[in-house]
């Protein structure tokens, strides 16, 4: 569709938001099907809408083995049962607020339109905020620079990433399945090979319904490589925009997917001062160790290199407390960093998206600053169906070192 169209379905205009707020169900459908086509998971994963605070998806399964040997006029004295659980999503609220101001509202291009234009703009963004908290949600909580939250933040001071704080997105629930650790390795045929040997033999029988989704640089890294072969693969490689498909395998590069995802985990400091602490991937770069009480207000972080509070080890994933730092023999701290890249293999409709029907589009009036105040809230969830159908390959070397 045109961005014209988009916006059309959108049904998102200051005549259409209702007094209380609530979009009625019809508008919020388009509302949700609006932000579900420019989310860059929409080609990819099941969308489950719903009303009620918590959505429960029943699972049926039927075991390993159902069939037993038959007897001529004997009961084989055996019944095979169905098994049963549920997939449980817990929304969270999201709100996206901004405020128009009257001067700006009077001097634009579009004039009184303006107020229409720049809510689908601000719907707009929360699609790409919406696939990085689907993505990339680490409820362990990540200490991020407060510039790279807000841009007027500091550039030395911390504080927590409250909204990626708010679920467990699909690369952490992954960590429940089956993982490949890469081991600092380019991303080659061997690295498909050792993932789709991690698969249960049960969910390669249908191999067309699987995907690779990787980062774009990965996905760009095994493309120039493929490309180099002087055969109709490495043409196609090199001059199409056709995905490659390793072992008949469909790669699928994922827009918002980073080559060094954003990670954090507590990490206990050593009582001695000398020894190491290993933390969950190596290599690691852009490690910063806090308090785990950081929140909203800006932080100092602990202070890495000889003389201060710990030393690190980027290529083995580990750091070291010093004697006479700031870090107490035994302290828990929260270590945040971005690792090495990951990709998923699993049927794209075991991942599970949850966007609640009771959108609100509110408005009010601040009298005292001379602007109208706007809030969107939606709540949204995430979960992978069965995690036992699903590979995590971890620690793939940054295609751009």
């Amino acid at each position: 569709m045109t961005n014209k169209e988009l916006m059309e379905r959108a049904a998102i205009t200051t005549a259409q938001i209702a007094t209380a707020g609530k979009l009625n169900p019809q508008q919020s459908r388009k509302f949700i099907d609006y932000v579900y086509d420019l989310s860059v998971l929409k080609t990819l994963v099941r969308l489950e809408r719903f009303t009620p605070d918590s959505l429960e998806i029943d699972k049926i399964g039927v075991g390993n083995r159902v069939a037993v040997p038959k007897a001529e006029a004997t009961d084989p004295m055996v019944r095979r049962m169905l098994s049963t659980s549920k997939v449980v999503l817990r929304p969270v609220d999201i709100m996206v607020p901004f405020e128009i101001g009257d001067r700006f509202r009077r001097f634009n291009l579009e004039g009184e339109d303006v107020e229409d234009t720049v809510i689908r703009m601000m719907a707009d963004s929360l699609a790409n905020n919406l696939d990085e908290l689907w993505l990339g949600g680490l409820t362990a909580g990540i200490a991020r620079l407060e510039n790279d939250i807000f841009d007027d933040g500091s550039t030395t001071q911390y504080v927590l990433d409250s909204y990626l704080k708010l679920f467990n997105g699909f690369l952490k629930l992954a960590e429940s399945g089956h993982v490949v650790d890469a081991a600092n390795t380019a991303i080659s045929a061997a690295i498909f090979n050792k993932a789709l040997m991690a698969m249960p033999v049960k969910f390669k029988r249908a191999r067309n319904m699987l995907k690779y989704m990787l980062s774009p640089d990965h996905e760009q890294d095994y493309r120039e490589a493929v490309s180099g072969r002087t055969t109709p693969l490495g043409d196609n490689a090199l001059q199409s925009e056709n995905n490659l498909t390793p072992f008949g395998i469909e790669l699928m590069p994922i827009a918002l997917l980073e080559r060094n995802p954003l990670y954090a985990e507590d990490s206990t400091a050593n009582s001695d001062g000398t020894s190491a602490t290993a933390l969950q991937h190596k290599p690691i770069s852009d490690l910063s160790l806090v308090p785990t009480t950081i929140g909203q207000q800006p932080i100092n972080a602990y202070t890495e290199g000889a003389g201060n509070d710990y030393t690190e080890n980027l290529t083995d994933g580990e750091w070291t407390r010093l004697g006479g730092s700031s870090i107490t023999a035994g302290q828990v701290v929260r270590a945040s960093y971005r690792t090495g890249g990951k990709m998923l293999l699993t049927n794209p409709k075991n991942l599970i998206l949850g966007i609640g029907m009771d959108v609100k589009i509110e408005r009010d009036r601040n009298i005292f600053k001379g602007v109208n105040e706007y809030a969107i809230t939606v709540s949204v969830a995430c979960e992978i169906e069965n995690t036992d159908a699903v590979v995590l390959v971890k620690n793939l070397k940054d295609p751009t070192v």
